[in-house]
């Protein structure tokens, strides 16, 4: 079964961005976790309280460099049972100025450690693939390094962080995914996260072609206005419903 989520417009009402995904048929959202903290501004702490309250479902994605997997990844899973999920994002990131070259092995020590945590609290969780202006963990052959040595970590595949339809085959062959973010891109632009109106990736193709069989969470992750967001989610209904 497939769910459609969308990201959380950070500058709205979070009460507002709740109304506008039930008015629109989304599952569900996702929101943000960095440095230890649910990156909502609006809503008062503790804010995994109030989420729980309006009730609605939710999705975190956690921006992680390798440390911050010791550093907040306790807290990381607690909120996300108090949640009553079962499933959490981590983008790994790391400081540009100084990418260590080992980074990558790194990064699979720190994957494994927390699988052990997660699979405890029977939680699943997704590492996304980066675009090529994040320096690591984008690089299909390096990308094999974590799914080789972590078996129960799954595959998040951001389709807006290709550089072209060879690299997306390359990294899906590395391990097919469980959960997706889309979004339109230009090929010849390094990073954009546009409405699925613009851009080059065709998603009906994406779907048919690579994609098949795709069962998990789809998550739209493009700011845009309210019709470009409607737009977006009617060209996903539509590329799973062929695929």
């Amino acid at each position: 079964m497939i769910s459609i989520g969308r990201g959380i417009r950070w500058y709205n009402n979070y009460q507002s961005e709740v109304d506008f995904c039930k008015k629109n048929g989304f599952d569900f959202m996702q929101i943000w976790f960095k440095d230890g903290d649910i990156c909502i501004n609006d809503i008062p702490n503790p804010k995994e309280q109030y989420i729980k309250e309006i009730g609605f479902p939710v999705i975190l994605h956690a921006v992680f460099t390798p440390d911050d997997f010791e550093r907040y990844g306790d807290r990381l899973l607690e909120i996300v049972k108090f949640l009553d999920m079962n499933e959490v994002i981590i983008h790994p990131v790391c400081d540009k100025a100084n990418v260590p070259g080992n980074i990558e092995q790194l990064l699979a020590e720190r994957a494994m450690d927390f699988s052990k945590k997660a699979k405890l609290k029977n939680i699943v969780w997704y590492l996304e693939n980066n675009s090529i202006i994040d320096l690591f963990h984008y690089n299909p052959a390096d990308i094999k390094i974590v799914f080789d040595t972590d078996s129960y970590v799954e595959q998040l595949l951001d389709v807006a962080h290709i550089d072209n339809y060879q690299h997306l085959r390359q990294v899906i062959d590395v391990k097919f995914p469980k959960c997706l973010h889309v979004a339109g891109k230009h090929f010849n632009v390094e990073h954009e996260h546009l409405p699925l109106t613009q851009g080059d990736i065709d998603y009906n193709m994406v779907f048919q072609q690579f994609l098949h069989g795709f069962k998990g969470r789809v998550i739209l992750e493009c700011d845009g206005t309210d019709e470009e967001i409607i737009k977006s989610k009617k060209i996903i209904d539509t590329a799973i419903t062929f695929a």
